[in-house]
């Protein structure tokens, strides 16, 4: 078994300068590659009178700080999250930044330059209390969406949806959609399909007295509260909302830090709803063991010994010195639907007022990190993964064409043996965090993955067999369109298509033959490659459509594809 370890060294990395003045609620993390060269950065929302810091990975090996924000106004006002998307699909990360004093910001990537486009994409610049921002695809049609999280209880505003019009400009259809909730005290929300009907649905967290919030996506623009029948409702002093799949069923289940007794709502402890599948939630709480009573926030789900299961990672805002109760909580995943409390797996310094945490591999080793901001002044603290021995790893990015291109709310499933997992790309989530945009499996000791599967919000999936691991896999939206169902033994697929020279066959089973005709019937090229992966070279062709006719293990496909 792989032995779990964690050990800060943020100041190691170059991650050394503090966080600004002590405020409730501490500030955001991003975790995310936001300049595109392969490698997770870090951005670091902060207090009154600095500016939200910038950390460039740099090859994986150390983090140096820049400024990206326009020098010609003043940004060091507080800000509460951030959070990269390309929210235009051209290609670069835009930002957005909330504010609970001055205003929300979103600054649109113009050839690596970030340009204030607030005021022309339709965002109010006053005040209006928000802490966490979440992006998401409500209708499907490829671009991004934001809801913010506002708190903003006892006054007119409410959190507020606003749809992507794709033209660059956002329209509020709070009212409209049926997400309006009244005045509450919001800290964030996720997106994702909790009923796998292929629509993004909304869960809120709310503290103290006023309920968690769940919107179901109707499909036509709207939403329904069911926050009831769903039993999602809890009411707790409600930080976070971190969503995975903790028991690969194919249902997302929700984990939600809480506050101790007499920090508020006196309903203390952690709480884990297991999605049931049938549009209800179960408090599993007490089954799986993992309510850790402290004051918390952030909170990750990571497979961080990559065994194939998911494990728990919760900060705390209390340090030794402040209470009694835990400055910490790592829970391993049994795998047997139950979690066991470790304090033997490194954060031995785990002594911080720590706030939002975040996931990503800054060296692309297949190991995750986590990196939380912390307040009080005091300096984020970056938990490396030097877990040994290794399991192995896949992980996977993805690109739509279709779909919005970060690939966010596309789900990804992987099978071994029959044994799946599950994994959403998410764009805001946990407690006003973002993590990387690179999905992770750890996959044990197995060499070769039976399956990747991609289901994009714009209903088309892709799939990928035998796949071998320890490498970062590029899925690009539309290149593996399966010709036939997944779970078929001669199912095989076929990309890219168009194809300019080289047409890739992905199979689970040996390939017997391959034969290429025009459209006229006439056999223009034959091979036996006698291998479940091949690439077929047709540039001796010339350009136009061809049919391929695939013969595996005596069962013969005809497809139709396209030479450039």
């Amino acid at each position: 078994m792989a032995q779990i370890n964690f050990q800060d060294r943020a100041s190691i990395l170059g991650l050394n300068s503090n966080t600004g003045n002590t405020v409730f609620g501490g500030f955001g993390v991003s975790f995310v590659d936001y300049n595109g060269d392969g490698f997770d950065d870090i951005t670091l929302a902060s207090g009154d009178n600095i500016p939200v810091r910038f950390y460039k990975n740099i090859d994986g090996l150390l983090f140096s700080q820049e400024s990206l924000l326009p020098t010609s106004v003043s940004y060091d006002y507080r800000t509460r999250s951030t959070t990269w998307i390309d929210y235009d699909n051209d290609g670069d990360k835009d930002l957005f930044l909330t504010s609970d004093t001055d205003g929300n910001r979103l600054f649109e990537n113009q050839n690596g330059t970030l340009v204030d486009a607030t005021l022309t994409a339709g965002f109010p610049t006053d005040n209006v209390f928000t802490y966490g921002a979440s992006w998401g695809d409500i209708n499907n049609d490829g671009c991004l969406d934001v809801y913010l999280s506002n708190r903003s209880l006892g006054t007119l505003i409410t959190n507020y949806l606003f749809l992507n019009n794709c033209d660059g400009t956002f329209s509020d259809i709070t009212g409209s959609s049926g997400v309006s909730a009244g005045s509450v005290w919001s800290f964030c929300s996720a997106f994702f399909d909790f009923n796998n009907d292929g629509f993004q649905d909304i869960y809120i967290a709310n503290d103290k007295t006023t309920p968690n919030h769940l919107f179901k996506n109707n499909g036509d623009g709207t939403f329904s509260d069911v926050s009831v029948s769903s039993g999602a409702d809890i009411v707790i002093g409600a930080m976070s909302v971190t969503v995975d799949d903790y028991d690969s069923d194919g249902y997302f289940d929700i984990f939600i830090t809480n506050s101790p007794n007499g920090a508020g709502y006196d309903a203390p402890g952690t709480v884990l709803l297991r999605n049931n599948g049938d549009e209800t939630f179960s408090d599993v709480t007490n089954s799986t063991q993992t309510s850790l009573v402290s004051f918390c926030w952030g909170s990750n789900f990571l497979d961080a010994d990559n065994d194939g299961d998911l494990d728990l990672y919760i900060n705390s805002q209390y340090t030794s010195s402040d209470s009694s109760l835990p400055t910490y909580g790592f829970y391993i995943n049994n795998n047997s639907g139950s979690f066991s409390n470790s304090t033997s797996v490194g954060f031995t310094t785990n002594d911080y007022n720590s706030y939002s945490s975040a996931i990503g591999d800054y060296n692309n080793d297949g190991k995750l990190e986590i990196i939380s901001n912390n307040g009080n002044d005091q300096n984020p603290s970056f938990w490396e993964n030097t877990s040994t021995p290794s399991n192995n790893y896949l992980s996977i990015q993805l690109e739509g064409s279709v779909s919005n291109k970060d690939g966010i709310g596309s789900v990804i499933e992987i099978s071994i043996g029959g044994n799946k997992q599950f994994r959403v790309v998410l764009g805001g989530e946990s407690y006003m965090a973002q993590n990387s945009l690179i999905e992770s499996f750890g996959v044990g000791n197995v060499s070769t993955v039976d399956y990747v599967k991609v289901k994009w919000l714009s209903g088309l999936t892709d799939i990928l067999y035998n796949v071998s691991v320890n490498q970062k896999l590029a899925i690009v939206e539309g290149t593996a369109l399966s010709s036939t169902n997944f779970d078929n033994q001669t199912a095989f697929v076929y990309y890219p298509n168009p194809t300019k020279n080289v047409l890739t066959l992905n199979a689970r089973e040996s390939i017997d033959s391959v034969a290429i005709y025009s459209m006229l019937g006439q056999e223009v090229m034959k091979l036996s490659p006698n291998t479940v992966n091949t690439d077929v070279d047709l540039s001796s062709l010339l350009s136009g459509a061809y049919f391929v006719k695939v013969s595996i293990q005596g069962d013969t496909k005809t497809v139709r594809v396209i030479k450039q």
